[in-house]
Order: C-alpha cells, then structure tokens, then sequence
C-alpha cells in the first residue's frame, strides 16, 4: 500500500473518521475469521497483512489483500502484540425494522465498550437477534468493543444511534413488554412470571447511573436480580447476561 493509503486506513481507528467514511477496521485472525463466516463477508473492502504473516490460512481469494511492512501495519493496529492481520469493512445499512424474535435488548447510555462488546457477545451465545443500541452509548465499531464481542457484532442485528424513548414507545402496540432493570424496584426476577406468548424488551442503562428518568417516566415495566449480600450493585454485563439466560430458558 502507498502511504497515503496507510494514512487514510490508520484514520479509521478515530470514530470521526469512522462515521464519515462509514468504514471501520477489524484486526486479528479470529475478528477476521468471524467476520468471513457472517453477513459482513460482502462488506469487506481490503485484507491486510503484515510482510512476514504468512499464509493466512483463511480464504481471503475474493479480496483485496495487501501485504504491508511491519511499520506501517503497527499505525493501522490498535493492539500491543499486532497478529499481524486486519481488514477494512464497510458498514452495513441501518434498518429499524426488527427480525423476528420473542426477545429483544436494549442499551441506554452503555458507556464502556468491554461491557457493551460483551453484552453484544452474550446476546449471541444466546440466540438473540436484535440490541437497539442508544445514540449515547460508546461505539459498537471501536476497537475495545469489537476484541470483547469476539465478532458478535457480524451475527447479530445491532440498530444504532437508536431514540429508545421513541422506539420503544412504538413496540408496545406491537405486543412488547418492555422491562427497565431498575435496582429501585420491587419486582424480582425470582416472582417475575414469563410467558412463552409474549415478547419482550430488556433495557439496561448505563453503568453509573442506570435507566434514564427519560425512560422511567414512561408507561414501562421494571425488574431487577435480587441480591443477597450488601454489594452495591452487579456489573452491568453480568446482570445482562443473568436476564437473557433467564427469559430464554423461559421462552424456548
């Protein structure tokens, strides 16, 4: 690649140039192995490789594949130990309408992109199709939430920039219960009763200060994982991840 193209690929791993461009870079033999095994596999721009790689051992005939000098390679990784191995993929078009499922989540204001990566990664493990992602929340295509989704993120239907407000006001009337995790509450998830015939949302918020009073004032229902300890409260990935496994056993 010229420098020029160094320069231009480095420049996506800034979110500014990320949303101009409309393309991010993934980096890794595994977030490049996911990324071929899903959708995304049609967004890809450009393989790169760094000069002394070697042979992939993926099937990468159908693409641009640049061989790059270890230097120019470490301004385009974002790692400290580079494998040595990256693409650039376009991202895909938003849509707001949902796939088909009895179970959708929502993230408001998910400030860290390890829980958020998570989350996105737990969601998968479990069969979940749709995560309407706040416009506040940190960056689904930043490189922290990629490595923690483990490239989730090309298996499932992330909605982005998402008013939740609206949204989900709008889901009601198609038959959504929609559940606040909310410390606050009395209702636990223990007493909860799940019903195989409904749908429903689970929204978490952010880390330090929960469900927006945005959404509280809204006609919504809450819930919340009892505790049995004076803990404060549980990680935020964690409690996700307890609620998922709760709601699908229930709804399989």
């Amino acid at each position: 690649m010229t420098n020029s193209e160094v320069k231009y690929y480095s420049s996506l791993k800034i979110k500014k140039y990320r949303e101009i461009e409309k393309k991010f870079l993934i980096e890794g033999k595994h977030l490049v192995e996911e990324c071929l095994a899903s959708p995304y596999k049609n967004l890809i721009e450009k393989i790169i490789i760094r000069n002394d790689f070697g042979s992939p051992d993926l099937d990468v005939s159908p693409f641009e594949v640049s061989s790059v000098a270890e230097k120019d390679f470490n301004k385009l990784s974002d790692t400290v130990n580079p494998q040595g191995i990256a693409a650039v993929v376009k991202m895909p078009e938003q849509s707001s309408r949902l796939v088909s499922d009895n179970l959708v989540i929502a993230l408001e204001n998910v400030n860290d992109p390890g829980n958020l990566g998570t989350i996105i990664r737990t969601a998968y493990w479990f069969g979940i199709n749709d995560i309407l992602v706040s416009s506040n929340s940190a960056d689904v295509y930043n490189s922290k939430t990629l490595r923690s989704s483990q490239g989730a993120v090309f298996h499932t239907k992330l909605h982005l920039d998402v008013n939740l407000s609206e949204k989900l006001s709008g889901l009601q009337p198609e038959g959504y219960k929609i559940l606040l995790t909310d410390l606050d509450t009395k209702n636990g998830l223990s007493e909860y009763t799940i019903n195989k015939q409904d749908k429903y949302v689970l929204v978490f918020g952010s880390e330090a200060n929960g469900i927006s009073d945005d959404l509280k004032r809204r006609n919504f229902d809450r819930i919340k994982i009892e505790g049995y300890s004076p803990c404060e409260s549980l990680n935020l990935a964690v409690s996700a991840g307890i609620l998922m496994r709760a709601f699908k056993a229930s709804l399989k």
